[in-house]
């Protein structure tokens, strides 16, 4: 059997030197979401408590059904 496909085209496309990485632009968009929820929290702390105890409750319920 006989490959005639481009051994080339099955690299990346050429990335021009000022694109950033998609490591770099992973990195950089979890701590804006954090910094977001984090002054959510500040401002509304019950809101936030509550949501936890909510969610500790319910699991302590699905935990005893099952």
């Amino acid at each position: 059997m006989v490959d005639n496909m481009n051994p080339n085209s099955q690299f990346h496309p050429y990335q021009p030197v000022n694109d950033t990485p998609a490591v770099e632009r992973m990195k950089n968009a979890l701590p804006g979401g954090l910094d977001k929820f984090r002054e959510y929290a500040r401002s509304k702390p019950g809101v936030v408590l509550g949501g936890l105890a909510a969610l500790a409750i319910g699991a302590g319920l699905l935990r005893r059904r099952t």
